[in-house]
């Protein structure tokens, strides 16, 4: 959404004067929807067309591309109206806004016609496309879109299993008569699983949020710095608890291997660092 608008507005007079050509080039014979479907044919970014009268009152039914809604014939515009001026030009074109309809980044543009007023909606993402100022494919977005949505599926499959596993260690425990040194490696183990189920489920969660069902046009790096972040801390504690468990086995168990768990707890301080320092430069870089 943020790259369809900047865009848009970098590119405003353009693409302004492109819609009030097409709707200055438009003059249907009557109202009914044969006539106003004609629109369709020459522009491919508009959506849906429709008339309203004198006195703001919707005289025609919405008609879309592939439907036709009957409900809004009637309906009271006088709301819509209220920021509709032709004072400095005779076709006015609005901001851009999400269409309740089609959830889709849209300009409405209204020119006087007849005794009232021709609307129509245009899809602001193929609008662009058709001025050749933005590359996008929908059948890769879809293909993009399946292998996205099956790849987060299989890895929420995956954390709810670590999630499941660790849960049954800790249980398995209770009920086991294993002696301190395990109770404590058993312990550690479910914590350890646990948490990184946590974190892939986090990570599978932001996959298919913003990949699947509620895509976006935005590629700024702020949700990208959000989700690696948060994944970075999770594997972070993950190692963190690790290295705590392998201090305590070691120092029950065999004194001499401790310098193998200092370059561990060293590696995840270093860890710890690179995070931080990422996160700065991500805040300074907004």
């Amino acid at each position: 959404m943020k790259r369809i608008i900047g865009i848009y507005t970098e590119n405003k007079n353009s693409v302004q004067h492109y819609v009030r050509n097409t709707m200055e080039n438009f003059h249907p014979i009557s109202d009914n929807e044969r006539d106003m479907r004609r629109f369709f044919e020459s522009e491919k970014a508009a959506e849906i067309i429709y008339s309203v009268d004198a006195s703001f009152v919707q005289s025609t039914p919405s008609i879309g591309r592939k439907y036709i809604d009957e409900k809004r014939d009637g309906t009271d515009k006088s709301f819509y109206f209220k920021w509709v001026s032709f004072k400095e030009e005779p076709i006015h074109i609005s901001n851009p806004y999400l269409h309740h309809v089609t959830g889709l980044p849209t300009i409405t543009a209204v020119k006087c016609y007849k005794d009232g007023y021709l609307v129509v909606d245009y899809d602001l993402l193929k609008l662009l496309e058709e001025l050749r100022l933005i590359e996008h494919n929908s059948g890769f977005e879809k293909i993009n879109m399946y292998i996205m949505g099956g790849g987060g599926l299989l890895l929420g499959l995956v954390s709810v299993f670590l999630i499941l596993y660790g849960g049954y260690i800790f249980f398995h425990m209770l009920f086991s008569q294993n002696t301190g040194a395990e109770v404590m490696h058993e312990i550690f183990t479910s914590i350890i699983s646990i948490t990184i189920g946590l974190a892939i489920y986090d990570l599978a969660k932001n996959i298919v949020e913003n990949d699947v069902l509620f895509k976006t046009f935005n590629y700024g790096n702020d949700l990208q710095s959000k989700t690696l972040s948060k994944f970075l801390t999770s594997i972070i504690i993950a190692l963190s608890i690790e290295s705590l468990m392998a201090v305590f086995k070691i120092v029950l168990e065999d004194y001499t291997q401790l310098l193998n768990a200092f370059y561990l707890v060293v590696g995840v301080t270093l860890l710890i660092v690179g995070t931080g320092v990422y996160n700065m430069l991500s805040r300074q870089s907004k």
